[in-house]
């Protein structure tokens, strides 16, 4: 019955506009993926090529429904060229335009051309490398047609870009992680990508063949670095009962062998089938020194879990004394009864915390054992104020200061050294909030941008001479119309307090820094105006409740049903980090 419901969805989709004949079929099977759960059924549209005497309107629209298929052998398109005057001329690759909203114009004669122009809602942009962002706008995009020799009605001019739906998005590609290193090379950073899904083998080569080709445009530089030379190729991939076979060309041969492996078996393990990697060099097996025998298993290399590893660490909160208080399942304990604190952030090791007075305009970085402050940072702007601090895996602390005209962002260098990032391309911009990822490579921030409170993902490079460079800020997502705060859920996922069109309260969302479809989760009710997250470790809210006796509750997600538990007098909620 589910099939059936599809098939007819999909037969209205390809009728609504220019009365399209149907004839496109619908099927169901496998796939690997990562916000998609990696075995989950997909939807496949098999696509028909160009009827007779259709109109341009038709062989326009059937075009676009043909093109969102990434059918033949290596995802050529196939059908979607059979309305061509010449296949050749296109090469689309994955670059695409992802459209909300899709209307046809009236067709413009010029001789014996027709031009027909889509006029639609841009959602944003998969670019070719695999990297999407998010950028909403109007869009036009115009196909030119003549007659061929039998008569028939073939596109001879069109964008190189694919015309493609949300749906399209979420049917066709599946988005996974590349993984490179910090440039310590002590921690891995997730670089999330949309690949076709053509077959799982196919898929299972792209994932290779990307990750040798280095980082998407917007994460390379000075953020990331890789452990195999320039040149190096895939030569051949096997899997079999669990083990991938990687054959790297004789490139490969100068490379860092633990490091390559370390950044193939965090790539592959993705796929369910691999959970062991052997690697070879121009069809030899190569030992990686440190492990007993050529093959490796996900185990090896645990410790470079981008999300840490351990057990979740406790939750912290601010009581409405303004108190540093430990939360556990019975409520809250204060830890320093003379330390008064606004907005915490307690470091990885938990032995610090970073905090605001309850003015705004200073950040304090306080050992917790000794209660004895470290650094004070004051703001610089006229009326600045700082967002909640952030801390990295290295122990360095980011606040961001803004006001009205702009922003200022500091890196608090192993909690006791401050320094002013002179490269921060949100300058111009006021920041609400930023957060750092346990990598300490990459930025979220919630950027005001005319009216709207935007999403937005950056990266820290650091140069080798020591210059710091906070840049590259890309909008994930064209859905949120306002955010209000965020935190880190996990190497590549945020939690996101905000608003999307028709919900104007705030609700809670999963944001794929991916650029992927955000979903919404169940709250505790209230209005939620901060967040806290952490790996494996349940979400924390601050729910303000207008009553008789109006109060601030830091509400715990207690399981996996949505049932919150809340802590009176609360507030401020914060893990490590």
């Amino acid at each position: 019955m589910r099939h059936v419901l599809l098939a007819a969805i999909v037969a209205m989709l390809l009728t609504g506009c220019a009365s399209l004949p149907s004839g496109s079929q619908v099927v169901s099977g496998r796939v690997g993926g990562h916000e998609q759960p990696i075995d989950d059924p997909y939807v496949r549209i098999i696509p028909v090529g160009p009827g007779r005497d259709w109109d341009p309107k038709t062989i326009v629209t059937a075009f676009r429904t043909a093109s969102a298929s990434f059918d033949g052998p290596n995802g050529e398109h196939q059908v979607a060229r059979r309305y061509l005057a010449c296949g050749g001329c296109w090469q689309p690759g994955v670059a695409s335009i992802v459209y909300d909203h899709l209307d046809l114009l009236p067709m413009q004669l010029n001789g014996a051309q027709v031009s027909v122009t889509v006029e639609g809602t841009q959602l944003g942009r998969i670019g070719s490398d695999g990297q999407y962002l998010a950028d909403a706008r109007r869009f036009k995009q115009t196909f030119r047609l003549r007659r061929d020799a039998q008569k028939q009605w073939r596109i001879t001019d069109l964008p190189q870009e694919l015309l493609l739906s949300r749906d399209d998005v979420n049917r066709a590609f599946r988005t996974l992680n590349l993984y490179f290193f910090a440039p310590d090379a002590q921690v891995l950073v997730p670089n999330p990508v949309f690949i076709p899904m053509v077959s799982r083998p196919w898929l299972s080569v792209q994932l290779v063949k990307q990750l040798l080709g280095g980082p998407t445009t917007w994460l390379s530089g000075a953020a990331v670095r890789t452990g195999f030379p320039d040149g190096t190729r895939l030569r051949r991939l096997d899997i079999s009962g669990g083990l991938a076979t990687v054959d790297l060309s004789r490139q490969a041969g100068t490379g860092d062998l633990r490091n390559m492996s370390i950044q193939l078996m965090w790539t592959l393990r993705q796929l369910s089938e691999v959970d062991q990697l052997k690697l070879e060099i121009d069809g030899k097996p190569v030992q990686v020194p440190g492990l007993n025998g050529i093959v490796q298993s996900a185990g090896d290399w645990a410790g470079f879990d981008p999300d840490g590893t351990g057990d979740p660490p406790p939750a912290y909160v601010r009581t409405d004394e303004g108190r540093l208080a430990r939360l556990d399942n019975y409520g809250e304990h204060v830890l320093s009864p003379k330390l008064r604190v606004a907005h915490p952030a307690i470091s990885y090791d938990g032995r610090e915390v970073a905090a605001l007075n309850d003015a705004g305009d200073t950040v304090t970085v306080t050992d917790l054992t000794s209660g004895a402050t470290r650094v004070v940072l004051a703001a610089t702007l006229k009326g600045g104020r700082f967002s909640t601090p952030s801390w990295d895996w290295r122990g360095n602390v980011w606040a961001v200061e803004s006001n009205a005209g702009g922003s200022r962002l500091w890196e608090i260098e192993g909690g006791t050294t401050t320094v002013a990032v002179d490269g921060w391309t949100l300058a111009p911009y006021t920041v609400k909030a930023l957060r750092i990822s346990r990598d300490g490579n990459r930025a979220a921030a919630i950027v005001q941008v005319g009216g709207v409170s935007q999403v937005q993902l950056g990266r820290v490079d650091r140069a080798p001479s020591g210059g710091l460079q906070a840049e590259g800020f890309i909008a994930i997502s064209s859905e949120l119309q306002s955010a209000i705060d965020l935190a880190w859920r996990n190497a590549d996922h945020l939690a996101v307090v905000g608003v999307t069109q028709g919900n104007p309260s705030p609700l809670l969302y999963d944001v794929p820094v991916s650029g992927a479809a955000i979903q919404p989760m169940v709250g505790p009710g209230g209005d939620i105006n901060a967040i806290a997250a952490y790996p494996g470790a349940p979400l924390l809210v601050t729910q303000h409740v207008s009553n008789a006796k109006p109060q601030d509750n830091v509400c715990r997600l207690s399981d996996s049903y949505g049932e919150w538990k809340c802590f009176g007098g609360t507030s401020a909620p914060a893990y490590p980090g």
